[in-house]
């Protein structure tokens, strides 16, 4: 006892030689503090063991007392109800299902539980529609009136009242893409295997701008990728975005832009001797924004609306682009003219038997409708020896096109001129015969010097479903063919390349050649 009092003496001693009055009073209370909430730790443990009674536990500070509440004497502790959170592995998720001989809810589905499931879905989907048709009605759209919906009707398919394609309207193909982050991960599926033609092409038009975006866009992303050809899922819906909203904007003169959304319930145009229903043109709302953040905002919010397959998503960027160019100056770009006694324009973006149609392939290329391919205006007399006007492409196009119309007289017919040939981005939209498909290269300098031309690569994806691998063509130019050129059976695709690099072989690099 003695030297317990002699050891804190000396300590009381030591402290005072080295600490203030002032600084031993502060020691005390920390030393009185760190005692008090030992002793109330301790409460707090002995009440989780106490004598059985199931109190539900509460979390100390530390970690190996949380431990041990967890496993003290048998207990019930609430974390053990709580339901294991899923793995992001699917293996790991299957043999937590059948780990202790549980089935997955899914394999006890009915076909009648089935269709019900489906039901909920489409439900979840169209109230999801309603929520954001409100967001837009309260932005300042306006429901269709029937003099527009006529007025659409007859600029796009020529007349109206007219017969109903499905086609076109609410069985087309959506926009959706193939597998994230794997091969032909950049492209939109076809899911349409007999296709009209014109879909197939407009399909592959959209393709172009997808491809623009991915490669070349310099506007910042908001997920980084590093191989633009495989794009994660972010990356794919951001540059379906984008591409909308660039087809829309662009049809505007980058100044004004009409966003076409039909609504899930309401219709806004009855029939009448004027108009007959499609199911989707009498039931649109009209967004009009003069601010292209705005435009691509509310495409984004509604996305999913274009990705419906199938569903109306073509039809309804056809709608958007017209509006926004204007429908009279659609009119005056094909130079289309109204025929009083069948009700009808002469030509029209689109026709019923589904041919290809380039008047509807500029407007999303370049933002113009011209049905011709050549380099600036020509004029030729009418029967009453007047001057028409027939213009064609005024500007370098950012995106190609080449042709190959069967032979090579009528692919020269049309008369294809070097702004589409030569693009501002190494991409072109392929057109030949009915059949569509997108050439490109991921070199912006293969049109900027020659030199390049010489031997390069380019890329190739098709609209029909052959096609599961990507295809990359070894293109030379400067090459000498070993057989006449006449007498080798050259593939469709090789015929159209040569259309603008003159006597270039092809090697398809293992693959067999397909169009």
């Amino acid at each position: 006892m003695a030297t317990s009092s002699a050891r804190k003496k000396r300590k009381k001693n030591m402290l005072s030689k080295f600490c203030s009055p002032s600084h031993l009073i502060g020691l005390r209370i920390f030393l009185f503090i760190c005692q008090a909430n030992r002793s109330a730790r301790g409460e707090r443990k002995e009440s989780r063991i106490g004598n059985g009674d199931s109190v539900v536990p509460i979390l100390c500070t530390r970690r190996g007392d949380r431990k041990e509440s967890r496993v003290g004497n048998g207990g019930c502790n609430i974390l053990d109800k709580i339901p294991p959170v899923l793995s992001a592995k699917r293996s790991d998720r299957k043999e937590s299902r059948t780990l202790n001989g549980a089935t997955h809810i899914a394999d006890n589905i009915s076909p009648a539980d089935s269709s019900r499931l489906m039901l909920g879905i489409r439900e979840r989907a169209a109230s999801r529609q309603i929520q954001h048709m409100a967001l837009v009605t309260a932005n300042g759209s306006k429901p269709i009136t029937e003099s527009i919906a006529v007025a659409l009707r007859r600029i796009v398919f020529g007349e109206c009242p007219a017969p109903i394609k499905t086609e076109y309207f609410m069985r087309g193909p959506g926009l959706v893409f193939r597998e994230a982050e794997r091969d032909l991960g950049y492209a939109l599926r076809v899911s349409h295997a007999a296709g009209l033609p014109i879909t197939n092409s407009l399909m592959m038009a959209i393709q172009t701008h997808i491809l623009r975006i991915l490669l070349f866009d310099v506007r910042p992303v908001r997920v980084y990728q590093p191989d633009p050809l495989k794009p994660s899922f972010s990356m794919q819906q951001e540059a379906l975005c984008t591409a909308i909203t660039d087809i829309i904007w662009k049809a505007g003169g980058s100044q004004y832009g009409v966003l076409c959304l039909p609504h899930p319930t309401h219709t806004h145009v009855e029939e009448s001797d004027l108009f007959n229903a499609d199911g989707v043109t009498e039931k649109l709302n009209l967004l009009e924004c003069h601010n292209r953040e705005e435009l691509q905002y509310f495409v984004r919010r509604n996305l999913f609306l274009f990705q419906q397959d199938p569903g109306p998503a073509l039809i309804l960027l056809i709608y958007s682009a017209v509006l926004s160019r204007r429908i009279e100056m659609i009119a005056e770009d094909m130079g289309a003219r109204w025929i009083s006694a069948t009700n009808s324009f002469h030509t029209s973006l689109v026709n019923y038997s589904g041919e290809i149609s380039f008047s509807v392939i500029n407007l999303f290329l370049g933002g113009r409708a011209s049905p011709y391919l050549y380099n600036g205006t020509h004029y030729h007399e009418d029967k009453d020896n007047a001057m028409i006007a027939e213009p064609g492409i005024h500007l370098r196009s950012p995106i190609g096109l080449l042709i190959w119309m069967r032979n090579e007289e009528k692919t020269a017919s049309y008369k294809l001129g070097s702004r589409l040939k030569t693009p501002i981005y190494p991409i072109w939209l392929i057109v030949a015969s009915e059949q569509s498909g997108v050439l490109f290269s991921d070199d912006r300098d293969l049109l900027r010097d020659y030199r390049s031309e010489i031997r390069f690569q380019l890329h190739y994806y098709t609209s029909t479903q052959n096609q599961l691998t990507p295809a990359v063509l070894l293109i030379r130019t400067r090459m000498l063919l070993e057989v006449p050129e006449e007498e080798v059976s050259l593939p469709m695709l090789d015929k159209v390349i040569r259309t603008k690099w003159s006597g270039a072989r092809v090697t398809w690099n293992g693959l067999t050649p397909f169009f």
